[in-house]
């Protein structure tokens, strides 16, 4: 058996198609699917692309010209795309594009929650405490940001726990800091 049949075969049961469900997305005989799998006919180029868009796979996977199914590559324009990263990827793309969005959102706060962290560790000489403040801040900002949970009545009582936690460490701080400021006057 080809590179080409077998990794249509293997694609296919991945996405767990029958032959004939593969050959009904894509207007074909289940035959046809058949020949392919069993290196009796070749798709032509237009098939081939329908295939590997159906399949989720790259062409170049199907033909065996690389080992990666999604494409991945390091070449002198890209940058190294780790493993990962890979399967960051692979599992957003199973998503729904609603959960697609929340997940980019929660990124880009993370991005600018570490941001805000390193220049606040820079700049800043505080306590453990604002550290565990921040922590439950971003716990929070978290489970806001992906929305799990949010009919829950026990997230509910969670959240309202982290919020007065949360609120009762900040004043701490702030306490602990004018003490500080009038002990160094």
């Amino acid at each position: 058996m080809s590179m080409l049949g077998s990794r249509i075969r293997k694609m296919r049961q991945a996405n767990k198609m029958t032959q004939q469900q593969l050959a009904d997305r894509l207007g074909l005989a289940k035959s046809t699917i058949s020949q392919y799998e069993n290196d009796i006919n070749e798709p032509d180029a237009d098939t081939l692309r329908r295939l590997s868009e159906t399949l989720g796979c790259t062409a170049d996977y199907l033909l065996g010209r690389t080992d990666d199914p999604h494409g991945f590559s390091a070449s002198s324009s890209d940058e190294h795309v780790s493993s990962t990263e890979r399967k960051l990827l692979e599992t957003v793309r199973d998503l729904p594009p609603d959960k697609q969005q929340q997940v980019a959102e929660f990124a880009d706060f993370l991005k600018h929650k570490e941001r805000g962290e390193e220049s606040a560790t820079m700049v800043s000489d505080d306590s453990d405490d604002l550290d565990d403040v921040e922590y439950e801040i971003t716990e929070i900002a978290a489970h806001m940001e992906s929305g799990y949970g949010d009919d829950d009545p026990e997230f509910l009582q969670h959240l309202d726990k982290v919020i007065r936690r949360v609120l009762r460490r900040y004043d701490e701080s702030v306490r602990n800091r004018q003490g500080n400021d009038d002990n160094n006057r």
